[in-house]
């Protein structure tokens, strides 16, 4: 069976840090790689950011687990499954993530994980891809798997583009211009059809 790698926040859930700023009125967690495109840098700042406010992991997961999926992103998952491999692939944490992770039928998860510390304050991160998204793609294409990649942010060019045949889904218009012969799609549908017509799917 072919491999389906899906992005996770922007194509099937919405983005978390901004939903976890706007519940805590912690402000400075909005900045996102477009204000500090060093994501680790990013992330370290998260980690302080939370333990200055006094935001533990627990925490953040309940606050995490009142966000739903995108509507139709659980169906979506499901007409996609039937003919592919799922794998989502994510730049988030998966602790932060498995609440919603579960409400989409808990699909194989490659992501990245927070450690703890006594005080179940989050105290490092440990990253499961040393340059990128495209090293899961590049991994499967190894194995002679057909390849499928679906993302929506400038992060996820890069395996898009190592895909047998990658989805650019609702991009903002400073990614669609770095997207140069990607297709774009704007809904669950139009991927459907797509993959319905392609010589990708696996009947």
């Amino acid at each position: 069976m072919s491999v389906a790698c899906i992005d996770l926040e922007g194509v099937l859930i919405p983005e978390l840090w901004p939903h976890i700023a706007h519940q805590t009125g912690v402000e400075e967690l909005l900045i996102t790689t477009r204000e500090e495109p060093d994501y680790g840098k990013l992330v370290e700042r998260r980690i302080s950011l939370l333990r200055q406010h006094r935001l533990r992991l627990c925490d953040v997961r309940n606050l995490v687990s009142t966000v739903q999926p995108l509507p139709g992103a659980v169906q979506f998952l499901r007409a996609v499954a039937l003919h592919w491999r799922v794998v989502l692939v994510s730049d988030a944490f998966q602790q932060m993530v498995e609440p919603l992770w579960l409400q989409l039928d808990s699909p194989e998860l490659q992501c990245h994980k927070f450690e703890c510390d006594s005080h179940g304050y989050v105290s490092n991160a440990h990253y499961s891809r040393k340059f990128g998204k495209h090293e899961v793609v590049e991994h499967f294409k190894s194995q002679g798997e057909q390849t499928l990649a679906i993302g929506d942010a400038f992060n996820d060019l890069s395996m898009l583009r190592a895909a047998d045949k990658g989805f650019l889904f609702r991009p903002s218009l400073s990614t669609r211009n770095a997207a140069k012969y990607l297709t774009i799609m704007e809904d669950y549908e139009s991927i459907l059809h797509a993959l319905s017509s392609s010589a990708l799917e696996m009947a």
